[in-house]
């Protein structure tokens, strides 16, 4: 789920990063001063379209902006600043931790600048002084701890995909947020019905199935792996019966559910399950495999790695499941047997 600039300023807030005073509007309004109108829209390039604007005449700047089909706006004070850095946080999906994304510079060209680097805080503990003081002295600033914090609280505690700060400014009282851009995992939002109460949003579907026309059942975790598998099966051979993503935080109880939903069809020879844990458990999507396996009886091929990956595969051999550590030799052999 994309979130609207104010909505993720909202979260920056709970985490304690700070953000510049504003309202949002629907209308034109009069405020007095030099203040920044922000087009409020799920897309990027605004400032680039001139959907960002600084004036001295917001209710004159919403007229004009409302012309072209906006009807939510940001206002917010105009911040004088030194200069602008950039920050994100990420789930880095190679090791399942959490990964700072840091640039000396930020701004609206920040997708074409050379100086980014990722720096990877071990999910297995806390953000230390260590890590902190690493990226302060790759941007050239010190007091960023509390803004570093606050994202990984995003990604950690709110199942954040992705927390961008574009650009993080420099001020006379410290660093201050000028924008958000804030994705959360729509498979997680389950975990979270009050803060989509606060935003009124509302929450989607818990995972994605689509019926399709072969014999061999797919299982992933996040719409990309679930794609990749599926194209595997199709280029080593095979004819995917499905498409079926449990998406991020799968527990026991929605991974049985996934993988009885996928077995239950009665086309489905076989299933091929792909999982990466970051978020994802490994041991409670194992629990879930072997509690589906009791109840539809037809072979299953799991490539799993991650977070408790080995608790995971003890799990699944102790019931005699196929465990592999890369998907296309699960692939093969599912499309062998």
């Amino acid at each position: 789920m994309k979130l609207y600039e104010y909505e993720g300023k909202r979260l920056f807030s709970l985490v304690n990063i700070p953000v510049p005073r504003g309202q949002v509007v629907k209308s034109p309004v009069h405020v007095q001063g030099k203040v920044v109108v922000k087009s409020q829209l799920l897309e990027g390039g605004r400032g680039k379209r001139g959907l960002v604007r600084v004036t001295e005449d917001s209710y004159g700047t919403i007229q004009e902006l409302m012309k072209e089909g906006i009807n939510t706006f940001l206002i917010e004070e105009f911040v004088p600043h030194t200069r602008e850095i950039y920050l994100s946080a990420v789930m880095d999906r190679e090791t399942g931790n959490p990964m700072i994304v840091a640039s000396p510079f930020g701004g609206i060209n920040i997708e074409e600048s050379k100086d980014v680097k990722t720096f990877v805080i071990p999910i297995d503990r806390k953000l230390m002084r260590y890590d902190v003081d690493a990226i302060e002295k790759y941007v050239g600033y010190r007091g960023l701890g509390g803004v570093i914090e606050g994202l990984l609280r995003l990604i950690l505690e709110y199942d954040a995909e992705l927390a961008e700060i574009n650009p993080l400014a420099i001020t006379e009282k410290g660093p201050l947020a000028l924008d958000s851009k804030v994705i959360l995992d729509d498979n997680a939002l389950y975990r979270h019905e009050e803060l989509l109460k606060e935003l009124q949003r509302e929450k989607v579907p818990a995972d994605s199935y689509v019926e399709l026309e072969g014999d061999v059942g797919i299982v992933g975790n996040g719409a990309g792996l679930t794609m990749a598998t599926m194209d595997l099966v199709k280029l080593m051979g095979g004819n995917p019966a499905d498409f079926l993503d449990v998406g991020g935080g799968a527990d026991t109880e929605k991974v049985a559910s996934a993988v009885i939903r996928v077995g239950s069809n009665p086309k489905v020879k076989k299933i091929v399950i792909n999982i990466f844990g970051g978020i994802t458990r490994c041991d409670e999507v194992a629990k879930g495999i072997v509690e589906a396996y009791r109840k539809i009886n037809k072979p299953i091929y799991v490539r799993l790695t991650g977070t408790n990956e080995d608790e995971g595969k003890k799990i699944l051999q102790s019931q005699g499941i196929r465990v592999y550590e890369d998907a296309l030799t699960a692939i093969g052999d599912a499309l062998r047997s």
